[in-house]
């Protein structure tokens, strides 16, 4: 087994893996840049993306309370409240990006939150400065998104998924080249480290 960081891989796992991260990264990166040059588009797909989520969602639960409880009314709460919520998101996108607003600084926070977890996990490997980084622009667009709220969301929305997509690619992508560039010496040398630590 080869020890990288904090994690345990073995040479051909973590060759693997570095190929697949660089072309995850690449297509996140793409698909930022996409939200980057056309915000307002970027946040109606994600609140449509959202909509038709909450949408199967509520078919599903609905189908399971049908089948299972259909005498409790207790049990119909959540795939009405899911069906609810799917038809605003549908019927009034625009209305729907600000409540999607503030889950998004939720979500870029928490993202913030595994990017620094990660990024400590993975140091000192090269690509940890980048996911370091990354964690660094999401507490940035948290803060942003949440000043301008609701207001600016229409815009901030797709902008804010855009450049965050782009980030965690270009992330990624510098992990899986990182991963890529690790050496047997170096491979043997971390072994060793890890094996005088302890």
């Amino acid at each position: 087994m080869t020890f990288v960081g904090r994690f345990e891989f073995d040479k051909e796992t973590l060759k693997k893996y570095s190929t697949q991260t660089v072309v995850a990264g690449v297509l996140m990166a793409i698909l930022g840049l996409v939200g980057v040059m056309a915000p307002s588009l970027m946040s109606l797909v994600v609140v449509n993306f959202l909509a038709w989520l909450f949408l199967f969602s509520a078919i599903v639960q609905g189908y399971t309370v049908y089948k299972s409880y259909s005498g409790s009314v207790g049990a119909w709460l959540k795939p009405v409240m899911s069906l609810i919520a799917a038809l605003l998101l549908l019927f009034f996108p625009v209305e729907g990006v600000a409540a999607v607003g503030i889950m998004l600084a939720a979500y870029l926070l928490v993202d913030a939150y595994s990017s620094f977890a990660f990024a400590w996990q993975y140091r000192p490997n090269k690509g940890w400065v980048l996911m370091l980084f990354n964690g660094l622009m999401s507490v940035v667009l948290a803060v942003i998104l949440l000043a301008g709220w609701p207001f600016s969301s229409l815009v901030l929305v797709g902008l804010f998924v855009g450049i965050s997509l782009f980030f965690d690619g270009v992330a990624l992508i510098g992990m899986g080249l990182g991963a890529k560039k690790l050496t047997e010496e170096e491979i043997d040398a971390q072994k060793q480290q890890k094996k005088d630590n302890q």
